[in-house]
């Protein structure tokens, strides 16, 4: 479960009580965010719309949970050096090819 507040507000001001912070960034993946507005959208689209051109690049093939981690890890920590996003996220998501959580219960780790 991720949740998020919906206040878009800087210091004291508070700008709209409505700004959708989980954004749906591919069919097995969300992405929680906070942050200024700016930051949070355009990081949120900017992986949304990547994770959609390497779909459509390799048809058939949709990145794991794990790759779409390292994938936003990895543009976070390139930003950093250049202009950083000033955005917390949180991902969660799951992987048909892994099997349902009740499938590792036996396995005790």
């Amino acid at each position: 479960m991720i949740a998020a507040d919906s206040n878009n507000a800087r210091s004291i001001l508070v700008y709209q009580h409505n700004l959708d912070k989980i954004a749906k960034i591919a069919p097995n993946a969300i992405l929680g965010l906070s942050g200024p507005n700016a930051d949070l959208v355009s990081f949120s689209e900017y992986v949304s719309k990547n994770l959609k051109l390497y779909s459509l690049s390799n048809p058939g093939q949709d990145l794991s949970t794990k790759a779409v981690a390292s994938f936003c890890r990895n543009e976070l920590a390139t930003a950093l050096r250049k202009g950083p996003y000033q955005v917390q996220t949180l991902l969660g998501g799951w992987d048909a090819t892994k099997g349902s959580p009740e499938d590792d219960a036996g396995e005790g780790r």
